[in-house]
């Protein structure tokens, strides 16, 4: 004869939520090891003992950048040029040069299919506007070197920014091939005309501008 044991609705109950907590305390535990695992590598150094900084990469970046820009160098300055007017053809520009007995100094630059009258080309803008007469303006503009070879035309928009009439010249100790194509002849040439630099300055500007294809001068 088969017993049947008789349980209280109460005993159920209490066995069945046991068995609940029992679940959800593993299913925490489990939870709890799976954590601590991933903290732990988490927190591992590098194999090679020395921590790696967060800022890592961008400091990469950055230094290859600079190696960048020290590798160019100064290749892209701005000028500030007095300008009398702009012209559609050499012929029309050199027309109204011809007519201008104050503009003796003056010289045309061409920039594109334009033709730019300009009589000084100054290192500020503070500069150019002291020097601003009638029907004149200040005309700024950036030389860009940076399709020019470093080593001479790409030192045209440093040697231009000279501040002095004297730091436009160089001696015989200083070779050619380290300068702009015929800088020193140039450089006498301008000089026996003024020993003003932003004259000096125009003068060189609009012969190189011509001269080396390479140079860019942009508004």
């Amino acid at each position: 004869m088969r017993l049947r044991k008789k349980y209280s609705r109460g005993a159920i109950a209490m066995a069945m939520m046991h068995g609940f907590l029992m679940g959800i305390g593993g299913v925490l535990l489990f939870g709890f090891i799976v954590m601590s695992d991933d903290e732990k590598s988490g927190a591992e150094e590098p194999e090679s003992g020395e921590t790696v900084p967060a800022d890592a990469e961008p400091a990469k970046e950055e230094a290859k950048k600079g190696e960048g820009e020290e590798a160019t160098g100064n290749r892209k300055s701005m000028f500030f040029a007095i300008q009398h007017g702009m012209f559609s053809s050499y012929d029309a520009a050199t027309g109204f040069l011809s007519a201008q007995a104050q503009l003796d100094k003056a010289a045309i630059v061409r920039v594109a299919d334009k033709f730019y009258l300009w009589s000084a080309i100054h290192l500020t803008d503070s500069e150019a506007r002291a020097s601003v007469v009638k029907d004149t303006f200040v005309k700024p503009f950036t030389i860009d070197a940076a399709a020019c070879p470093a080593e001479t035309s790409g030192k045209l928009p440093v040697l231009l920014a000279a501040q002095e009439a004297a730091n436009f010249k160089f001696d015989d100790k200083t070779k050619d091939d380290t300068l702009p194509e015929g800088w020193k002849k140039n450089v006498g040439a301008v000089q026996g005309i003024t020993e003003d630099p932003a004259i000096m300055r125009l003068h060189l500007v609009s012969h190189y501008s011509e001269a080396a294809e390479c140079l860019k001068i942009e508004f």
